[in-house]
């Protein structure tokens, strides 16, 4: 008797390897987001300033610092992973503007 194959949302997961030399993308603003081919695509950018020369002013500038491209069921998962956090940051700021002056 063989065994039944196991659906893949119940499979195990791989073992995470998370390898520091990967690297980071940091972002001020969210620029563009769509679907591309069903996928989601969010565009981030952050504000650089030119080095300053003699007297002038650095001038800014918005530049896009990265591409993010998600698969709808990464797209759900980073959606319900932000509504946790912001839940969270919510109650641990609720005792805070309720205590006694």
């Amino acid at each position: 008797m063989t065994t039944p194959p196991i659906p893949p949302n119940q499979a195990p997961k791989p073992q995470l390897e998370d390898p520091l030399n990967e690297r980071e993308i940091f972002a001020t603003e969210i620029v563009g987001i769509g679907s591309v081919h069903g996928n989601i695509a969010i565009t981030l950018a952050t504000v650089r300033f030119d080095e300053p020369v003699g007297s002038v002013q650095p001038k800014a500038r918005r530049v896009v610092t990265g591409r993010l491209v998600l698969t709808s069921a990464a797209a759900g998962q980073l959606l319900q992973s932000l509504q946790r956090l912001v839940a969270q940051i919510e109650a641990a700021q609720i005792p805070a503007a309720k205590a006694p002056n």
